[in-house]
């Protein structure tokens, strides 16, 4: 009886002592599946409708750009269909000329489940009726070949948290974590959640179970806190389908987004403007040391083609990008060699022949899908020069970028050294953008570059 009972007693001792004991909260956690970064093992490619649409975008309207990008780009590794912001507002709320005026309500109309989870609107989205969400339009657009995201904006919306409307699989009602005063500054609608209390995380979790049931592939999550990226990072992976998580981060705290993210903006929106380009390129050059390894540094969408058909931020309501032909060739020099993320802002089935035909060119997108290393190796003087090593050789991508606003073209020169390429050889030169040969060169390379623009340059032996 005794050895039974100092049995009996080592066996508890050991239980008490035991490594899972002492961490067993951590052991919840450690449930939830790490980050998969093969998701995005490459910079993620696609189409956003904010550039084009803004909040106002339809259903007819997203098959459209679905149906073209399957079309005409898909070969190229284009293949996320994604809508911006307020799918599940209706056209009040969707209205950006009263955004601007100031005209839009402060507790604008959204449509919710029982749970306050965020629903399509389904005057924009009729085939989202009788419960059916996005899973209609996300099963069309599957059946494309591509795949499928959506907007989300940081918080609960306000009638959730009004309602005090109780979370999916809990008891535990949404007005106990809701933080009315903490919402997105730029945008009513939204209150934030205190992620220490229970519940917020919750909320986060039975909103992604959603995106998951109806078949999300990818969530751009806007105005983010670090305690909010952690919260919809956990849910996306306890939901149970790979989704790629894009994120515009309140404050760049880069390992906490390479933990939990697979792109995060770098700063505001971007738009067809020069100034806005001009300093892209040194927030490049700081971003891109952060890029790799399934974490992307996104420099914001393409405003390029068919853009503002629905609103009229910078510029005329409806247009083709602002963007001349020199700082179309300087935009996606600088997002193929920073390998910035690709998405595409244009309304697609009216993208003019210019625009399609930089997109079309496979030898300068083959920069951002292979390089490595890429890095800024000079600033001076309105001149800027890029280089990026190619995998497993010796070969090399280099980048001319001229800001100078002189007529004259700017003859850009750079020696072979401070690429690392060998002093005393030849190599050859590509011009990706002409798709032409332009002759073998020692010890350095030059070409005149125009005001504004850019060169894209192969260098092999």
């Amino acid at each position: 009886m005794r050895a039974k009972f100092l049995v009996f007693l080592f066996t508890v001792l050991c239980v008490a002592c035991s490594p899972k004991t002492k961490h067993s909260t951590q052991s919840v956690n450690d449930s939830i599946p790490p980050l998969d970064k093969s998701l995005a093992s490459k910079p993620p490619m696609g189409w956003n409708s904010w550039d084009c649409l803004g909040w106002d975008a339809n259903e007819a309207e997203v098959r459209a750009a679905a149906e073209y990008m399957a079309k005409n780009l898909k070969h190229l590794g284009y293949e996320y269909i994604i809508i911006d912001q307020n799918w599940f507002a209706d056209s009040i709320a969707s209205n950006f000329e009263a955004f601007v005026h100031e005209t839009v309500p402060t507790k604008p109309h959204f449509s919710l489940d029982e749970f306050g989870r965020l629903i399509p609107d389904p005057i924009k989205f009729p085939s989202s009726v009788n419960g059916k969400g996005f899973k209609p339009l996300a099963d069309y657009i599957h059946s494309l070949g591509l795949k499928f995201g959506v907007h989300l904006l940081r918080g609960i919306a306000w009638e959730t948290a009004e309602k005090n409307l109780t979370i999916k699989g809990t008891n535990i009602g949404a007005a106990s974590f809701a933080q009315p005063d903490s919402g997105c500054d730029w945008y009513d609608g939204f209150y934030g959640v205190d992620m220490k209390k229970p519940g917020a995380q919750a909320y986060y979790d039975s909103q992604f179970q959603l995106f998951a049931e109806w078949g999300l592939d990818f969530v751009k999550a806007d105005d983010m806190n670090d305690a909010d990226i952690v919260g919809i990072s956990k849910a996306a992976r306890k939901s149970g389908r790979p989704m790629v998580l894009s994120v515009v981060p309140n404050h760049q705290n880069i390992e906490l987004l390479k933990e939990n993210v697979h792109m995060a903006r770098t700063g505001a929106d971007f738009w067809d403007v020069w100034q806005m380009l001009k300093v892209s390129i040194p927030v490049a050059a700081r971003a891109v040391k952060n890029s790799g390894d399934g974490f992307w540094s996104d420099l914001d969408m393409l405003p390029i083609g068919k853009i503002g058909k629905k609103i009229s931020y910078k510029g005329p309501e409806a247009r083709i990008s602002n963007f001349n032909i020199n700082e179309l060739h300087t935009l996606m020099t600088l997002m193929y060699i920073s390998r910035s993320p690709l998405f595409i802002g244009s309304y697609l089935p009216e993208t003019d022949k210019a625009t399609m035909e930089i997109l079309l060119n496979e030898e300068a997108l083959a920069v951002n899908r292979n390089c490595i290393n890429p890095r800024q190796i000079k600033f001076k003087n309105a001149v800027i020069i890029w280089a990026a090593d190619i995998p497993n050789s010796q070969d090399k991508y280099l980048a001319f970028f001229n800001q100078w606003e002189s007529k004259e073209p700017v003859n850009i020169k750079t020696e072979f050294l401070k690429l690392g390429l060998s002093a005393g050889v030849e190599y050859k030169v590509r011009d990706l953008w002409a798709k032409k040969d332009l002759g073998t060169f020692k010890d350095s390379f030059s070409a005149p570059i125009g005001a504004h623009g850019a060169g894209l340059y192969k260098i092999t032996k």
